[in-house]
């Protein structure tokens, strides 16, 4: 996750959310979000709360055992032992306070921020604030790229690069020996690769053969996964960050097919998904250009209307993209009006991945590109674009 905002930094984007207010809140780790804005490390096993108010002084509430993490920390302090303790704790604090902020969303519409259980909601709606959702405010705090990070992400993107050559060479090379090759192999080969270039990912590769590249999650399994072979579509998938702190990840997908023509039902199939790709990048260049807002939703429908009006809006089934953080899929707004309707704002500094699909039963093809908000503009990060597939012979 991003290093923890400063307080100013946070008062002004509250101010121009018209809230009173952000309330952190922990228990046991299950809302990192909280955790990575307050920089709060270490072993915290107890409930703690940080109420940053849009003026004046943050005030911490923690539990008397668990004090040394939050030591140093700007603001006020109260600890509590019992239960009435944090309730008197919690009123004092939110007297006052008309909205509040909590990462929280109503509905369930953006999963992701939705890590304060519905107990907890109940709670602090019964001193009287109302809550909104931080959705917007996690993803301005926490989504946007500081200058070391978009260089750590444009190695990790070379590098990613790099390794899918190499994977379409060993690919090339076994195919044209009639040396046995299987999906398997190649995810091995590519995770050696990330070792070399000190390199980490979460998961992954997908490296999926024919069939298998109809399912967006296939993942080989350790033995017994599909022979690459002649005349095979091969989609690849993968993403990897550097070996440091504060790196961000970079992800990529490439279609390969390993004879010396590719059949025109793939090739067409390609060739929609790729002005489908391109579709949201010109699309969001339109709109910024224009001085317009942009929602993560409106992008997904502009390039799931291109698919749909080709005749295969029913194949594309996960949403366009995602937000691309410390974690591959981050915690800013999704490129999605499918699974959920995100309608957080893209701005300057944040990147997400654009990655449309169309999987049939014969076969899948996907292409996806990183994408970075820059002086409000959109830049590809994960260049050259795929503008064919890839003859691996």
């Amino acid at each position: 996750m991003n290093p923890a905002p400063d307080i100013e930094t946070i008062q002004a984007s509250l101010r121009e959310a018209d809230v009173d207010g952000w309330l952190l809140y922990d228990f046991h780790g299950l809302n990192p979000i909280a955790a990575g804005i307050a920089g709060v490390t270490g072993i915290v096993t107890r409930r703690w709360f940080l109420l940053v108010p849009t003026q004046g002084v943050p005030r911490w509430i923690m539990h008397t055992i668990e004090q040394a993490p939050f030591a140093g920390k700007p603001g006020e302090f109260t600890t509590y032992s019992s239960w009435q303790e944090l309730d008197r704790a919690l009123a004092e604090a939110l007297a006052g306070c008309k909205r509040v902020a909590m990462e929280y969303s109503p509905g369930n519409a953006i999963p992701y921020v939705a890590r304060v259980d519905a107990g907890m909601i109940e709670k602090i709606r019964s001193f009287g604030p109302e809550i909104v959702s931080s959705a917007d405010l996690v993803a301005q705090m926490l989504a946007r790229w500081t200058p070391d990070q978009i260089r750590l992400h444009r190695e990790a993107a070379a590098g990613l690069i790099a390794i899918k050559d190499a994977a379409f060479d060993l690919i090339t090379a076994r195919v044209r020996d009639g040396a046995t090759l299987c999906e398997r192999d190649v995810v091995t080969f590519v995770h050696d690769c990330f070792a070399e270039r000190g390199m980490e990912t979460d998961s992954g590769p997908i490296v999926a053969v024919g069939p298998n590249a109809g399912n967006p999650h296939y993942e080989p399994a350790p033995t017994g996964s599909a022979p690459i072979g002649p005349d095979n579509l091969v989609l690849i998938d993968m993403w990897a960050k550097l070996r440091h702190r504060e790196a961000v990840y970079a992800d990529i997908s490439w279609v390969g097919y390993t004879g010396t023509e590719v059949p025109k039902t793939i090739a067409a199939i390609f060739d929609i998904v790729a002005r489908a790709r391109d579709r949201a990048v010109s699309f969001l260049n339109e709109k910024l250009s224009a001085g317009a807002t942009v929602m993560g939703c409106e992008v997904d429908r502009a390039v799931r209307g291109l698919i749909t009006d080709c005749g295969y809006g029913a194949c594309f089934v996960h949403r366009t993209g995602h937000s691309i953080g410390t974690d591959v899929h981050g915690v800013g707004p999704n490129i999605d009006d499918l699974e959920t309707q995100d309608r957080r704002l893209l701005r300057n500094g944040m990147a997400f991945s654009i990655e449309p699909g169309i999987y049939l039963p014969e076969f899948g093809v996907r292409s996806e590109i990183d994408c970075l908000i820059e002086n409000d503009a959109v830049v590809v990060t994960t260049l050259p674009l795929q503008t064919e597939i890839t003859r691996l012979v």
